[in-house]
């Protein structure tokens, strides 16, 4: 028969392992929390500049400064997930390629607006969810 002993720091050598594996949970939780946390004012920055983005696209289409502020809204990429980054990069280059007046000579101009716009709309959703504490 096992000596008591033995059988008293099996129990206790499990239990700390317990409580480690635990607290490692707990601590890449924190960890991922704070992330998100200091990543939050530039994720919200890059929003309310694709905000911005569709406004100057409801009042009449795409300008200059339309161009600039999607761009202003490339600079915090880096804190959205890779997916979101490719589709604001394509998102910014049909902006430039739209704002030129060989585009908008084009019979298909509005259907590109529209789908620029659809496209920014699903982005904006996408950047909302990535956003979220």
């Amino acid at each position: 028969m096992p000596d008591v002993a033995v059988i008293i720091a099996l129990v206790l050598s499990s239990g700390s392992l317990v409580v480690s594996i635990a607290s490692f949970v707990l601590a890449s939780s924190a960890k991922r929390q704070a992330k998100k946390a200091a990543t939050l004012g530039f994720r919200v920055e890059a929003i309310n500049h694709l905000r911005a983005v569709l406004s100057d696209i409801d009042r009449g289409g795409i300008t200059s400064r339309t161009v600039d502020t999607i761009r202003d809204a490339l600079r915090s990429e880096l804190v959205f997930s890779r997916e979101v980054r490719e589709r604001l990069h394509r998102a910014s280059a049909t902006t430039f390629r739209l704002n030129t007046p060989a585009a908008r000579g084009t019979t298909h101009y509005k259907q590109d607006i529209i789908g620029l716009r659809d496209e920014l709309q699903t982005l904006l959703t996408q950047m909302r969810q990535e956003g979220a504490l």
